[in-house]
């Protein structure tokens, strides 16, 4: 019987069973050695990592000089707990005067990821001195997102705007943000983007979306039923009443600027005073095709072209405190194709899709420039970024869906009168 017992199969945690004798003992053997050699890899590559990282260090200057008695010296931070990933990701020391976003800057980051074999870094402080670097081995903005199929039932409630390279969803109230300025090339994701924005809007009760849009896509017909749709106009077959309705809100801006309560410095939006967000879509062309009107004799009025300037320009530079936003989109926000460089000044909020440098350089100011190679080629629905308190940085931008998307959301959700 012992004979025997000592005979029965043997279970590994493979598993498959064995037979008594040398084979399973080996088998461990292999897997113990397996491991010390895996064990070895990873220190291996950890320190190849230091050593890497403490070159770049150097070259992009992240470092210090210290002067000792045989010379000098290059201190660089320190590379503490290295982790395989995905993605591969390192702590690192911070020496003195340095901030975490020393290794992103534009004039850094890049470099410092390309020497690491990663596309691009994200960097998370976790304490005192100490940050954790995340190599990106693809661009984190390649992959597109859906807009959940949501609406807000306030206009203090934050609209989501998008996602940044480090995964955080930027949302913003409207109540807070300035006027918003966009602009892009045809196909870039422009009029995806406001389609996305418009239709979160749709619902709340103290959200009123008006304004003129030559196109009648963007406003018009998807707005049919709407208590907003009797203030939009659309198409180019009459201009005129595109200066009619900026007129009127600019009137409607004067009665709440008048109306202020004693003590405050704002119209406070309520579901009896809206928040009055007025879209300009395509505003290039509706002030080209004012301006190839016939001209007024001399004192028998004013052109129609001027009108709409003189209108727009109110509303940018007076409207935040009486709860008018201006949304304008446009292909290329230069000077002369959106009513002067003063208007350009008033967005607080602006975006950028795939646009020439120069066209970067113009929404974004100087510092946007070096972008512009980069982002001429940029990917639909990919954009740069200023304002919210943030530096210009790229973001992806959610997808709503095709056009008849829009329209169904806008039909379901868009409030209707009381």
């Amino acid at each position: 019987m012992p004979a025997l017992e000592h005979a029965r199969p043997l279970e590994h945690r493979s598993g498959r069973t064995e037979g008594p004798g040398a084979h399973g003992f080996l088998g461990r053997l292999r897997q113990r050695r397996s491991r010390r050699d895996y064990e070895a890899s990873v220190v291996m590559f950890a320190n190849a990592l230091r050593g890497v990282f403490r070159e770049a260090c150097t070259g992009i200057g992240l470092c210090q000089y210290v002067a000792v008695a045989s010379g000098v010296t290059v201190r660089t931070p320190r590379v503490g707990e290295v982790r395989l990933g995905p993605p591969t990701s390192f702590t690192v020391e911070l020496m003195a005067g340095q901030e975490p976003a020393d290794f992103t800057a534009k004039d850094r980051g890049p470099r410092l990821a390309h020497t690491l074999g990663a596309h691009g870094l994200r960097v998370e402080p976790i304490a005192g001195r100490w940050v954790r670097v995340h190599l990106l081995d693809h661009d984190p903005l390649r992959d597109g997102y859906n807009l959940p199929s949501l609406t807000l039932a306030s206009v203090y409630e934050p609209v989501i705007i998008g996602r940044t390279e480090d995964g955080l969803t930027l949302g913003h109230a409207l109540t807070e943000v300035g006027h918003l300025g966009v602009q892009g090339q045809n196909g870039s994701g422009k009029t995806q983007f406001a389609n996305g924005l418009i239709a979160q809007l749709a619902a709340a009760p103290d959200v009123l979306i008006t304004g003129s849009d030559v196109t009648g896509l963007l406003l018009g017909r998807p707005w049919d039923g709407t208590v907003h749709r009797p203030h939009q106009v659309v198409g180019t077959h009459d201009i005129e009443v595109h200066a009619v309705l900026l007129e009127g809100l600019v009137a409607e801006m004067d009665r709440r600027l008048a109306t202020i309560p004693a003590r405050c410095d704002k119209i406070e939006p309520t579901t009896s005073t809206p928040t009055v967000l007025v879209v300009l879509e395509e505003f290039p062309g509706l002030l080209r095709a004012a301006d190839s009107l016939p001209k007024p004799k001399r004192g028998e009025g004013i052109p129609v072209g001027d009108r709409i300037r003189t209108a727009v320009l109110r509303l940018l530079s007076e409207g935040r405190k009486a709860a008018f936003r201006v949304l304008m989109l446009a292909q290329r926000f230069e000077a002369t194709a959106v009513a002067g460089g003063y208007a350009r000044d008033q967005f607080a909020l602006r975006l950028s899709f795939r646009v020439p440098a120069d066209s970067l350089e113009m929404l974004h100011g100087a510092d946007a420039r070096p972008l512009g190679p980069e982002h001429a080629n940029a990917a639909p629905g990919v954009a740069y970024l200023s304002g919210l308190g943030r530096d210009c940085e790229r973001i992806r931008v959610p997808y709503l869906g095709g056009y008849g998307e829009y329209v169904d959301r806008v039909q379901a959700h868009g409030r209707r009168a009381a």
